[in-house]
């Protein structure tokens, strides 16, 4: 084999570091410049995304807070305004009883007098009726010559009918 020919091994080593230092200036002149130009391009770009992700992030929380603040406000405005419902509604509920008992009163007082009225008038009916029948007794006994104690008996008569039929009237 040549390569372990010590013949061969000086020459070998000769462009051997020849072609390790062309290498090497191609690399460090050349290719490693360039490299570097494109990984400070590509952190410069990631730093900067880096930073756009903070400043979003921090816009972001800004508007969750303001979110969050607005949502609070809105929550108070509903239970207040939930409240002064349920309060407009209890005033309007209580009106409403009050006029309904107010009629109520106005109707009971109104059937209460209408009553009297019928109560008062039946017992003109009745007394009219029983005068009626006791101007009937009493032409009856002017016609008919009855005793006096038997007209006697019948104008008692009339007048416990009087104040039966009164008396009944009086119940209902």
């Amino acid at each position: 084999m040549p390569q372990f020919d010590v013949t061969f091994f000086p020459s070998e080593m000769f462009w051997t570091l020849v072609s390790f230092a062309l290498l090497f200036a191609l690399l460090r002149w050349l290719v490693l410049p360039r490299l570097a130009v494109i990984l400070d391009k590509r952190t410069r770009i990631i730093e900067e995304e880096i930073a756009e992700a903070k400043r979003q992030r921090e816009e972001a929380e800004g508007l969750k807070l303001d979110y969050q603040k607005q949502l609070e406000g809105a929550s108070e405005d509903a239970k207040r305004m939930f409240a002064e419902s349920d309060a407009r509604v209890r005033q309007h509920h209580k009106q409403m009883m009050d006029e309904w008992k107010a009629d109520m009163k106005r109707r009971e007082v109104a059937f209460r007098e209408e009553s009297e009225v019928a109560t008062q008038r039946a017992v003109r009916e009745i007394r009219a009726e029983a005068a009626d029948m006791v101007v009937d007794a009493t032409e009856k006994l002017i016609h008919e010559h009855v005793g006096e104690k038997e007209a006697e008996d019948m104008l008692n008569e009339a007048i416990a009918n009087i104040d039966a039929n009164g008396a009944k009237l009086r119940k209902h």
